[in-house]
């Protein structure tokens, strides 16, 4: 499941890290990585709700140790909207 949103292009999110920060990382205090990450997940499952998907994210913000892994948080969060 979380397969299709892995093998999604990521360019635009890669070019908007900052410089110097590893994009392979998930950052749960960026709110336009959140934001990027629930866009993602809906352009593929839009049977999930915002809200929904933003506390599946937070659960994981909680779960996954920083840095955080995109491919295992992405897996994580997925998990957690199977439910």
């Amino acid at each position: 499941m979380p397969q299709r949103i892995l093998n999604e292009d990521w360019s635009d999110y890669d070019n908007r890290k900052l410089k110097g920060v590893d994009a392979r990382y998930f950052s749960c205090e960026e709110e336009w990585e959140r934001n990027y990450l629930v866009r993602k997940i809906r352009k593929f499952y839009p049977q999930y709700s915002e809200t929904a998907i933003q506390m599946a994210i937070a659960s994981c913000c909680k779960e996954v140790p920083a840095p955080r892994p995109r491919k295992q948080f992405v897996e994580c969060v997925m998990s957690k909207l199977r439910r």
